[in-house]
């Protein structure tokens, strides 16, 4: 991100050939702003905070894929209600098996601070300045959009890869820093946009137990 900032010519040049060939050419000139701003606009992590042009270490589009073998739908939304925003009203996610390959792409994956974290961009518009984004209305955004069962499993796919990676000197509760959603209309706004949130290593634990391959969680 900072080498991006420092030598800008090459993604103003993408960003106009993007617009061009939609005839989208009158929002060059707030895309080219919009994007200087999100790198270098702070967002917070619990107790620090962080900006995109000063991680450390940064992998963007990270793809997972693990196995679902007769997985509940219902247990896993369950355990994301108990652990997520508990007794805050979602729709219900439908009924279902999840069987096959459970397969993603997390926007970013980062390292702050000996922590990690995955971050996600979101272009929702929840009003028509930046005063709409309060931390209230992007926190009803998620739930109603059910984006926390997104991160949940993102947080799920980043223990697996700690653990993998770190061995037996992995601990949750130290490395996996938290999910944390940019709501890119908002970054002016009371909380940068940002909507952070670190689930109790114990939802990421029981989700791990619940896509063990070969276990039978259907009933």
């Amino acid at each position: 991100f900072a080498a991006t900032l420092a030598r800008p010519e090459e993604l103003d040049r993408r960003v106009s050939e993007a617009l061009a060939a939609r005839h989208w050419q009158d929002h060059d000139v707030v895309l080219r702003d919009w994007w200087r701003n999100a790198l270098t606009t702070p967002f917070g992590l619990g107790d620090t905070a962080v900006a995109l042009d000063a991680l450390p270490v940064a992998v963007p589009e990270l793809e997972f894929l693990f196995p679902a073998r007769r997985v509940s739908v219902e247990a896993l939304d369950s355990l994301i209600r108990t652990h997520i925003a508990p007794g805050r009203a979602r729709p219900r996610l439908a009924a279902d098996t999840l069987n096959g390959m459970l397969k993603g792409f997390i926007d970013l994956v980062f390292e702050h601070q000996g922590r990690y974290y995955v971050l996600d961009y979101k272009s929702n518009w929840l009003g028509p300045d930046d005063h709409a984004y309060t931390r209230e209305a992007m926190t009803e955004a998620v739930l109603e959009s059910r984006y926390e069962v997104q991160y949940a499993l993102y947080l799920l796919a980043l223990h697996r890869l700690l653990r993998a990676r770190l061995g037996d000197d992995y601990q949750p509760d130290r490395h996996l820093g938290g999910a944390v959603y940019v709501f890119l209309r908002g970054l002016d706004g009371p909380d940068a946009g940002a909507l952070f949130d670190r689930p109790p290593s114990a939802l990421i634990e029981a989700l791990d137990q619940l896509f063990v391959p070969g276990d039978d969680h259907a009933g």
